[in-house]
């Protein structure tokens, strides 16, 4: 992974209390945003697979928490 991720990308990512109360939403944001950054080229081809696999895991963190 990237040793450095877009700051703005990474502070969206940190919101847990945003992610846990809408989970789906967030992460079609936080998609969104990877997605903007590699067309930026702030990140390459190999950093927006993992930035897209981190938001799915976020998602299905927040999913499981929101049961409880």
């Amino acid at each position: 992974m990237a040793t450095s991720l877009p700051p703005a990308w990474l502070a969206e990512l940190n919101d847990q209390g945003a992610l846990v109360t809408d989970p789906d939403g967030r992460a079609a944001v936080l998609d969104e945003m990877a997605y903007a950054a590699r067309r930026r080229r702030e990140v390459d081809a190999c950093d927006l697979v993992d930035m897209l696999e981190i938001v799915e895991s976020a998602r299905l963190w927040a999913l499981d928490g929101s049961d409880l």
